[in-house]
């Protein structure tokens, strides 16, 4: 299953059903590569640009389904 990305005021957060992750800043700028795990608490913030990452078995990831602003593809 692929990461799902949502805005929920005007925050992103992406679901995962990884435990670590990479985060880049997704920009044409971006930030230095961080690899972010979700371990044990099921969320974390990249400490660079906030992108806030989601695991799929966290009962927030419904919430942000429900509440959220599906990103473009």
């Amino acid at each position: 299953m692929a990461d799902e990305t949502y805005f929920v005021n005007d925050r992103e957060i992406v679901i995962t059903q990884a435990w670590a992750v990479r985060c880049d800043g997704n920009g044409l700028l971006g930030h230095p590569v961080e690899y972010i795990t979700l371990a044990p608490a099921g969320t974390a913030v990249c400490k660079y640009c906030g992108r806030r990452f989601v695991h799929a078995s966290h009962p927030e990831a419904e919430r942000v389904r429900r509440e959220g602003r599906r990103a473009a593809a």
